[in-house]
């Protein structure tokens, strides 16, 4: 009994070792992996405040099949999201709503999917994917 606890602790350490050894890496303006998770971004986004957007990019982190992006959504020609217009109006103007999109995305068989997302929130909201999917809080940070 003893020696399968310890073998079982061991195969989990040595998991968390492999998902945290990954390089994260910021893809910058211009390069392909930028396009492709921000383009998964954008019909969410699009779908939640009703008209086409592009993103201002705080944070873009990607972690081998693991994606986020913390962006705020403006329209095409640079006007901000009139937010008024949206599901977040009572939030937009009780002055409980940042703004902000916060998106992880899973890539599988090639393809970036959205796997979870918030909309306007107010605190470290992805602190609950750290550990609900198991991920090391540099993913969620702006890089150095």
């Amino acid at each position: 009994m003893m020696m399968r606890t310890i073998i079982a602790f061991t195969v989990v350490l040595m998991t968390l070792g492999v998902a945290t050894a990954q390089p994260i890496v910021s893809p910058q303006r211009g390069e392909p992996l930028r396009k492709d998770v921000l383009n998964a971004v954008r019909p969410v986004v699009e779908k939640e405040t009703g008209g086409p957007v592009l993103f201002v990019v705080s944070v873009l982190n990607v972690m081998g099949g693991w994606a986020y992006a913390e962006v705020t959504p403006q329209r095409p020609g640079g006007e901000p999201v009139d937010w008024r217009r949206t599901k977040f109006r009572e939030a937009f103007e009780a002055d409980a709503f940042s703004g902000l999109v916060l998106a992880l995305l899973r890539k599988k068989d090639g393809v970036w999917t959205v796997l979870d997302y918030f909309i306007g929130p107010t605190d470290v909201a992805w602190l609950e994917w750290v550990e609900k999917y198991k991920l090391p809080e540099a993913l969620f940070r702006k890089p150095e």
